[in-house]
This record gives C-alpha cells, structure tokens and sequence, in this order.
C-alpha cells in the first residue's frame, strides 16, 4: 500500500507546493523532477535528501559566494556527441563549454565544502573537473560560436582569399554602381541581395544598358535585379570559396567531435550534477521562503511540531501583510491521539491539514515551516478523511462514502501510521453517528494509532477524556469579540460555540433564545462550561505570555548590561595598560636623550656604552620578569576557572605543597575560607587543590 495515495495528496493540495517549488527551477529537467515530487519510501536516501538541502540552504543563506546554476539543456549534445560518426555544431560545442565550465566550478566548490557539507559532497564523489574539454573546444571555437580562423592552415587561407575576393567584388561593384548613378540607370534603392548576390536595381527601361545576370523583377515590373557581368565571375569564386570552408569547418568539428566522444560519459554525468544541484537549489530557496528547517528526526514514532505554518497560508497572508498563528502540537507514544473540538471556520480543518502537509513534505525531502526544536518521524502510512467524499458516480452519500474511507483506515492503522480525520461520525443521526464515532476512536488508541481528529460529538469529546494515549483539544474562540483565535490548545475539550457564532453572523437573537430552550439544560451548560473555562485558560496564558515576555526582557536588559559593563571593563583595562606602556616608553626615552647627551659631551665613551648596554639588559630583564608574571596570572586564570565550578562548601582541599587537609567553609569570589580543624584560614582559590576521598 502506498505511504499517501494521490486523492490524499490533493486534498492536501500538495500540488501547490510541487508549483512553487518548480517555479523556482531554471532548468527544464530539474522541472520535472519538482512536478513529480512524491514520498520517499527508503528512509537511508530520504535521511540524504533532505540533509542535502538543509546543507544547501545554509550555504545560500550565508551571504558568501554560491555558484550560479543557470545552465540551457545540453543532454540532447551529449547523448548525439555519444553516437559513433556525429558531429556538433559550433554553437552545440559552445553549449557543453559553457556547461562545463559551471561543472567544474559546482565540483570544486563543493569539495572545498566538504567538511561543512558532507551529504552535498557525495553528488560529486566519483566525478573530476575537466579542464581539457574547455581548452579544445576554446583552442577551435571563438565566443560568437564561430570557428576560430587558427583552427587549421587551411581553413586560415581560405578566409584570407575570400577576404580579398570579397574586397575586389566590393570595390568593382561600388565603382558600377557611381558610374550608373550618373547616368540614372538606377531606382533610389540601389542594390540588393539574391541567393547571396549583389544586384543592382536597374529601372526596366534601362535593363538593355546593362550587362550581367537577371536575377529577379519587381511586383510592378518597373524594377530589374541584375548581378553586374563585371563580378559574375569573382561572385562565383567567392561561392567556390565559401563550399570549401564550410567543407573544412566540418571536417574540423567532425575531428573536435571524436576528440571529445570519449567524455560524452563524463558530460552526463555533468548534466546530471547540474540538474541535481538546480532542484535542490530550488528546494532550498522554497525552504527560505516559508522559513523552513529540518526537524530532529526520531527513530520511534512522534510529532511535535512547534510553532508549525501551513506554508501555503503563511505565503499567502506574507503576500497580504497578514499574521499567520502559529500551530503547536505534540503527539508521542503516551499521547498519540488527540481529538479537537471548536467552532466552525475556527481552524479545526486547517490544523488537520497543517499536521498532514507538513508530514507529507518531509517524507518527501521537503524543509517544514516550523521552529528549530521541533522533532518529526517517518510514517509508513498517512491516511485522511477531510471533507466531503459524497460520490455520484458510485451512488454514495456523504455518511456511506465515509465510512467506505474509515473501514480501509481501520484495515491499515498500527503505531507506524498517521491518521487525519475531519468531524469523523458526521453525516447521519448525530447520535447514531456519535456512537459510531465511539468504536472508531477506541480501535484507533487500541492500535496504537497516531492522529489528529476533529469532532463536534460532546460523547467523543468525554471519550477522549477517559482513554488512554488520547487528549482532547480546542480552538480558541473570543468570547468579547466573538471572533475565533485559530490557536490550538491541547488539554480540555472545546464548545462549538453554537449559539455565539449564530449571533456573531446576525442570526435573530429572539430564534437563538427559543433554540436554546428546545434542548436539554445540561448541555447548554455544559457548552457555557466548556467556553468559560476556554475563557479563563486564555487568559491565563495571556498573562503566563506576558510575565514570560516581562522575564524575557528582564534578561535581555542584564544581558545588555553586562555586555557594556565587560566592554567598559575591558576598555579600561586597555587604557590602563596603554597608559603604563607610554610611561615606561617616556621612562625609556628619557633615558636614551640623557645618554645621547652625555655621549656628545663626555670623551669617556666607553662609560656611556656600559650604561647604554646596562639598560638594555635591565629593560630586558624586566620585559621577561613581566611576561613570566603574565604567564602565572594567565595560568592562574585557568586554573580558577577550572577549580570554581569544582570547589564548594565542604569540599577538602589542600593548600598548594602542604600537607593538611581542610574543609571549605565559604566561598566569596576567588577567596576560599577554609577550616583545618581549630585554625581558620582564607586562601586564594587557585592556591588550593581538590583532595579526592
């Protein structure tokens, strides 16, 4: 059986995101590969895909250089370049190229990525860059996909005698031409071109007057196109010319061609890269736009999606400059089942297909738009029940159509399988249909099931309440604004909110009065029950949101202030130190003058040079003084970084080369008191050492 089957799919309307992502695809290939997107069943690949555009959307989103992609189609070049006695063309040899050359910088880049990105290097493991099919194909094809003049002797010379013969026909032809001008011969158009021959356009009263070949006449038959004799026969060497180069020109594409044949093998393996790489690329950039992330995969069954979107709503309220709200839900093997309860157009079915499209798009090597700490699992089935499934053709109605879905999930479900179902139960007698409801929920928690299902049923929901492995869940609803919230909140069920809603679209409240009163007491109270508590667990979030929000800040503001603090604290210490360093270079210069002086003065140099060299031996002697006395700070530094977390009341110690054991008794910054059994003592923490029992 397959993981989702393709009405499934629809429903979920995963063929949007398969657009959006093929949108994103330069390359025709990688297009069809994102329109054919579907569930992966061998978990080990699906493992490499989706690390593979986690890896690939981080490069991109690091602002560093990423090599552009953008390559034509050059399979079809290759699979001809293949065939035994084919030959390319100079714009198919400037294509591979160009491809190439994206080759080869793609495969370099990505083996300097290896040990950032470990599953996108395995596309290029088994496959070199290829110097030497873009040094033969430049050493003969110029830029303008032209065959370079030096691609042969004999093709050099064969350019440089139709250039002159091109010159002379020129040059002939321009001096007929002033010479008829004069003369009036000639229509205001002068020349022009027929089967790649200069013609004259002689007025038909004046075609007797001139020489040469009929090439055509106008539609009015006043014009003439004759082809001067004069050049008829340089026009015909040039035509001889021209089938000798095009001759040479093929048979040096023809030798290009089996030059290269023997990397047609190499070249699809280049094709195929490049359109890996576009698709991925594609994915990625998707992944950008609807903030998606990989997930922690678990190994045993779970969902816990936090601060989950529906990526197709969240890019349509991004469009609108709307807020989406966000989904959190968990579901694990104590509590795989949750049924929620809510008004309609509340967001119950959008919930469904949140949890259902993002589980699709992650078994298919898809990012989910949801936060970082969210943990996800593979299913071996997912099965929905969304909507109406009333068949004509089959003669179905919607209760009979939905029960012929419920029996093939009910013949399907263990712990392995995801299951999504919409007001299950609906469709027939509310009670009957509720009771049906019932044996449904209850084979599903016996199957270890995990799912998502919405309800309107009171008995499910008190159900739901009693068994175990399931939760019931409500969708907010405002009961000042009687506005729904659209968030989720998992632990007590929800009222469907019947009679507010009626009264919210304008519905007789007179009709709403006489409603309620032709139904049982206890279950309006029990749906005024159910919205009050909804009511006071709002806004005991609002307020839990709010003081976490106040200790939030709270945090930020000290981490602010300690941020500044150690700045000043450093900078201070700097100019401090900055500070002595010009002193002691003042001290030092100082010292360097007054010998200076007494070296001009005093004829007793080598007096001066003693004190000159004693200076310097005690300057230096003082520099190693300091940085011995920086290298035991720095050491001490170390050691009560390592020793404070390990030092606390009660722990023995013992004071550096001694030999008694005390035990501290306080500890107040780096200064330790310790007691050795009558005597007190405080001792500085990185003169200690830890006695082990």
């Amino acid at each position: 059986m397959l993981i989702i089957d393709s009405e499934s799919l629809d429903l979920l309307e995963f063929h949007k995101i398969r657009k959006c992502i093929s949108d994103l695809c330069y390359s025709k290939t990688a297009v069809q590969k994102a329109n054919a997107i579907n569930v992966f069943e061998d978990h080990p690949q699906l493992i490499t895909e989706l690390n593979r555009v986690a890896e690939l959307k981080s490069l991109i989103s690091s602002d560093s250089f990423f090599p552009d992609l953008q390559f034509e189609e050059f399979y079809p070049e290759v699979s001809m370049l293949a065939l035994d006695g084919s030959m390319l063309t100079e714009e198919q040899f400037l294509l591979i190229k160009q491809c190439t050359e994206i080759s080869n910088t793609a495969i370099r880049f990505l083996k300097n990525k290896k040990s950032l990105s470990p599953y996108l290097f395995q596309l290029i493991e088994g496959v070199e860059d290829n110097k030497l099919i873009i040094e033969e194909i430049d050493s003969i094809i110029d830029f303008d996909a032209t065959v370079k003049n030096s691609a042969s002797k004999e093709l050099q010379k064969i350019r440089r005698d139709l250039s002159d013969k091109r010159r002379e026909s020129d040059a002939k032809f321009n001096r007929y031409v002033n010479e008829l001008k004069k003369q009036g011969y000639l229509r205001d158009s002068e020349e022009s071109f027929f089967n790649g021959r200069r013609t004259l356009a002689v007025l038909v009263e004046y075609k007797s007057e001139v020489s040469g070949f009929v090439h055509s006449k106008s539609e009015t038959g006043k014009t003439i196109f004759i082809e001067p004799g004069t050049i008829i026969s340089i026009n015909n060497d040039i035509a001889e010319l021209e089938i000798d180069e095009r001759r040479e020109i093929n048979r040096i594409l023809r030798e290009l061609s089996d030059t290269l044949r023997p990397y047609a093998s190499q070249l699809k393996q280049f094709h195929a890269l490049l359109v890996e790489l576009d698709f991925l690329k594609a994915k990625a950039r998707f992944a950008r736009q609807i903030n998606g992330v990989l997930p922690s995969i678990s190994q045993i069954s779970e969902l816990k999606l936090a601060k989950a979107f529906h990526p197709i709503l969240f890019l349509q309220n991004k469009e609108q400059r709307k807020t989406t709200v966000p989904l959190t839900i968990h579901l694990n093997n104590e509590q795989h089942l949750v049924v929620i309860s809510g008004p309609n157009a509340g967001g119950k079915s959008i919930t469904l297909k949140t949890v259902g499209l993002l589980q699709v798009m992650l078994q298919s090597g898809l990012l989910v738009s949801v936060a970082e700490n969210s943990v996800m699992s593979f299913f071996e089935h997912v099965l929905i029940d969304i909507g109406d499934t009333q068949s004509i053709e089959h003669e179905l109605s919607t209760y009979s159509a939905r029960l012929k879905k419920m029996i093939s999930i009910l013949e399907t479900v263990n712990s392995k399988t995801l299951v999504l179902m919409d007001e299950f139960g609906s469709g027939t007698d509310p009670e009957l249909g509720g009771a049906m409801a019932e044996v449904v929920l209850e084979e599903l928690v016996n199957s270890k099931t995990f799912g998502v299902i919405t309800t309107h049923y009171s008995n499910v929901k008190l159900l739901a309440n009693k068994l175990k492995g399931v939760s019931n869940g409500s969708m907010l609803f405002d009961m000042e604004t009687l506005e729904p919230k659209y968030t989720l909140t998992v632990g007590e069920p929800g009222s469907s909110y019947t009679f507010e809603v009626a009264e919210r679209v304008g519905f007789p409240k007179h009709l709403i009065e006489r409603a309620k009163q032709k139904i049982d007491s206890d279950k309006v109270d029990l749906n005024k029950l159910l919205a009050e508590v909804q009511q006071q667990k709002t806004k005991m979030n609002e307020a839990l949101e709010r003081v976490e929000h106040e200790e939030f800040m709270k945090k930020i503001a000290k981490e602010k202030y300690d941020t500044l603090f150690n700045n000043w604290r450093d900078k201070t210490e700097r100019d401090r130190e900055r500070k002595i360093e010009l002193a002691r270079l003042a001290d030092f210069g100082q010292k360097y003058l007054r010998l200076l002086d007494d070296w001009n003065k005093n004829e007793n140099r080598k007096e001066v040079i003693k004190r000159f060299i004693d200076g310097i031996t005690a300057e230096t002697n003082k520099r190693k003084e300091l940085a011995k006395q920086n290298k035991l700070d720095a050491f001490a530094e170390k050691k009560v970084a390592r020793l404070k977390p390990l030092i606390k009341v009660g722990t023995k110690v013992r004071v550096l080369n001694g030999s008694q054991v005390g035990i501290v008794e306080s500890i107040k910054d780096e200064k330790v008191n310790i007691t050795f059994g009558i005597l007190k003592m405080t001792v500085n923490i990185h003169n200690l050492e830890i006695v082990k029992d």
